[in-house]
């Protein structure tokens, strides 16, 4: 049986995990692409302990990304432009 520490802990390893995949691909790290690359993960997982934090990982994104005003970065970070300026 899981601590609620090892929980957390694993909830914030697959939350990692996600935004490496993300960055991995050149997407953008918004909680909303977050939770998307989660929902992808988790269908794939067999495990039910995995698969709870995955559960547990999208619903606290999804919260916190109703919390703010905007679609802020997922870093919290709102001066952040939305897309990258391009170099010419």
């Amino acid at each position: 049986n899981m601590s609620k520490n090892d929980d957390e802990k694993l909830v914030d390893i697959l939350t990692g995990e996600a935004v490496m995949a993300l960055l991995a691909q050149d997407s953008p790290v918004f909680a909303e692409h977050v939770v998307a690359q989660l929902q992808t993960m988790a269908a794939s997982e067999r495990n039910p302990i995995r698969q709870r934090a995955f559960q547990r990982a999208i619903a606290e994104l999804i919260s916190a990304a109703g919390q703010s005003d905007q679609n802020s970065a997922f870093f919290g970070n709102d001066d952040w432009p939305e897309s990258e300026p391009t170099l010419h």
